[in-house]
């Protein structure tokens, strides 16, 4: 059923099939009880005229014509009728049988009296029902209305319970958006229940995908203004360099000082793009990019390439009982080796070792360095974004630190730096090992 413009209210449609549902049952019950009562008024008439046949064996003591009893008798020989009480009965054989006189139906028992050559008594009586009667239907129709009226009340009344969680959904998802952006779990009906999780869900999807195109945008304002304010004193540089060169007839000594300064400029500039770029690239992380990780492998891949490339450093690895842990491979890459760069090329370390220890749920990783070590008021600060220690060389683009913070982050843990045994600097990274962590960690970088 439907109604012009708007489809009915859920309750409106419980109280409608509560009705129907009545309504068949009632038409059931009904038609069983005709059938019962049917049989049971047969049964009843067929003893009540086995009580007159029984009472009126002989012909002189059939006297009842009154409540609609009609009697006949004949003779058995010639058939004629011998008397009669009431209207006069069709001649039936001996036994039970449904006649109609005159338009009326009776039940007749034919019986014979042993009495003057035998005689063929018939009795018969209406088979009229009082349970069944005509007169009775308009009762009925009225009991079967008033079934269906109770039963479309106590629908739409049991229903209410039922749809008011959906009444409350619906109120809390209008004043999405006007004030209020959390939806508080329902209860009540099971399937209104589930609706209100999957709506909450989605709402926390939607969330995730607006953080994260907002992440994404403040990344791309971030890289714009850090680069545009990191890039403008060595570019600068650049030019009035290379203004030099054009304008003035340079001596070879003097030119090539001024070649060396724009190559170091150059490679300046290069650093901080790549950083700028990993830095964008952290906050970009997604979930679903995570991965086991081997540490013990990582580190030893970090060890062998810092050594080939720091010259005269001795790195060693000790993971005995590193494990994997979930995260983004080349993010704690990133990490681990800007510590150990950080050691080698700010610090002046030859010697650097690399401990890990499992202390479920995480993972520390030291790193111990025995070069010029950083102050220890500065040990925090350098953590910042484009930070630079006292001690670090020059051309760095001080954000290598910033990228080992990030990552920590990322992965669930955080960066200490600290005084370290072997006379330099130690750092401990600490990550998750707990995969619900990293990504909780992961969505809110």
């Amino acid at each position: 059923m439907r109604w012009p413009g708007r489809s009915a209210s859920l309750r409106t449609r419980v109280a409608i099939a509560a009705t129907l549902a009545a309504a068949i049952v009632v038409a059931l019950l009904a038609v069983l009880t005709s059938f019962v009562l049917a049989n049971n008024d047969a049964a009843q008439l067929d003893r009540r005229l086995d009580s007159i046949v029984d009472a009126s064996m002989y012909p002189e003591q059939l006297q009842d014509a009154k409540h609609g009893v009609l009697t006949t008798g004949r003779s058995r020989s010639t058939g004629q009728v011998v008397f009669q009480r009431g209207f006069q009965l069709p001649p039936l054989p001996p036994g039970t049988a449904t006649v109609e006189v005159n338009g009326v139906d009776y039940r007749v028992r034919t019986v014979l009296v042993e009495q003057a050559g035998g005689i063929l008594v018939s009795i018969g009586i209406r088979e009229d029902s009082l349970l069944l009667s005509r007169a009775r239907i308009p009762i009925y129709v009225l009991i079967g209305s008033l079934a269906l009226l109770v039963a479309a009340g106590l629908g739409w009344i049991l229903a209410g319970p039922a749809v008011r969680p959906l009444h409350k959904l619906t109120e809390q998802t209008r004043r999405l958006g006007k004030g209020s952006e959390h939806l508080e779990p329902v209860h009540g009906a099971r399937e209104a229940e589930d609706l209100s999780e999957a709506m909450a869900q989605m709402l926390r999807r939607l969330a995730d995908a607006q953080a994260a195109t907002t992440n994404s945008l403040q990344a791309a304002q971030d890289f714009a203004a850090n680069a545009a304010h990191e890039l403008r004193t060595p570019l600068t540089a650049m030019r009035a360099d290379l203004d030099t060169l054009r304008i003035h007839d340079l001596p070879d000594d003097e030119r090539a000082e001024v070649v060396a300064d724009l190559s170091r400029a150059q490679r300046r500039v290069e650093a901080i793009i790549t950083a700028l770029g990993q830095l964008a690239s952290g906050q970009l992380a997604r979930a679903e990019d995570r991965e086991p990780i081997d540490v013990a492998e990582m580190l030893d891949r970090v060890a062998r390439e810092n050594t080939r490339s720091g010259g005269e450093v001795e790195i060693t690895v000790e993971a005995d009982d590193a494990g994997t842990v979930w995260g983004w491979p080349a993010g704690l890459r990133l990490a681990v080796d800007n510590l150990v760069r950080n050691a080698i090329t700010h610090g002046g370390a030859t010697r650097v070792v690399l401990t890990v220890h499992r202390h479920e749920p995480q993972l520390t990783i030291t790193i111990d360095d025995n070069g010029r070590g950083l102050p220890a008021e500065e040990h925090e600060a350098v953590l910042g974004r484009f930070a630079r220690g006292s001690t670090a060389a020059a051309g760095g683009s001080g954000l290598g630190l910033a990228l080992v913070a990030q990552q920590a982050a990322l992965h669930g843990g955080r960066i200490e730096l600290s005084d370290g045994p072997l006379g330099g600097l130690r750092a401990t990274l600490t990550v998750s090992t707990a995969l619900e962590t990293v990504a909780r960690a992961g969505n809110a970088g």
